[in-house]
């Protein structure tokens, strides 16, 4: 697919390393081999893997690769990006030399420090806390699948993001599901857009080849540090009777 893509004017290839809503994890290295043949620039966004998954340059052959502080526990509003030796990137903006002349402008400190930190804690806790978060996710789906009928689970069955779980429920509405959900205490989303009364059926489930009904029934969980099992056991409890309701109403 990557080398169907590639014309002769392409200059820059940019792949998520694992998908946001589904939890996939994409094919980098070899994309970053494919991409080095050609001559091409390789970015990644890791901002979904990073602290979730081992995370190193050299074995995902990339040029750039850009992580996000608040998703590894730390202050919003801060990131990092990795520029390999040797690739040049012209600013956006002029002016001042900070950020090595890439981003004129006065550093957010506490933010930087408070990024450095997170990423600290996230590398010495990132093979037990991963194993961890299988562990809850694996239960989550098991649960699902032994619980709820006609429930289908979403993205790849092995090479998926270890706290990642997106699950379309036919018959029950993912928005009631949301709402549901919320007022017991759990946090969701949703895998579609609603605006102006419609429902539009979101890009990353349409490539997989959900149908509409689907795709309104799909809700994405994801767990945490703070997660434990008496809260998956929580969730598939309330899940189980929300399920049974709305499609009860909704029939």
């Amino acid at each position: 697919m990557i080398k169907k893509a590639i014309r002769r004017d392409t200059i820059l290839i940019t792949i998520m390393h694992a998908n946001n809503e589904i939890g996939t994890i994409e094919p980098v290295p070899e994309i970053g081999k494919v991409a080095r043949k050609h001559g091409i620039i390789f970015h990644t966004d890791a901002v979904q893997t990073a602290g979730y998954l081992p995370i190193n340059v050299d074995d995902l052959n990339v040029d750039l690769l850009s992580i996000s502080a608040h998703k590894i526990y730390g202050p919003k509003g801060a990131g990092a990006l990795y520029i390999r030796q040797g690739v040049e990137l012209k600013p956006l903006i002029h002016g001042g030399g900070q950020e090595k002349t890439c981003r004129p402008g006065t550093e957010n400190l506490p933010g930087i420090i408070g990024l450095g930190k997170a990423a600290e804690i996230a590398a010495s806790e990132h093979l037990y806390e991963s194993r961890r978060y299988k562990q809850l996710s694996d239960r989550l789906i098991q649960g699902i699948k032994a619980l709820i009928p006609d429930a289908k689970i979403n993205g790849h069955p092995e090479k998926r993001l270890p706290h990642n779980v997106n699950v379309s429920f036919r018959g029950a509405k993912g928005e009631c599901l949301l709402v549901g959900l919320d007022q017991e205490g759990i946090a969701v989303s949703t895998g579609s857009a609603c605006s102006s009364g419609s429902s539009q059926l979101s890009h990353v489930l349409e490539a997989i080849g959900l149908s509409q009904e689907e795709g309104a029934g799909t809700i994405r969980m994801t767990v945490g540090r703070s997660t434990t099992v008496d809260d998956i056991d929580y969730v598939l409890g309330v899940l189980t009777d929300l399920v049974e309701k709305l499609r009860r109403d909704q029939a």
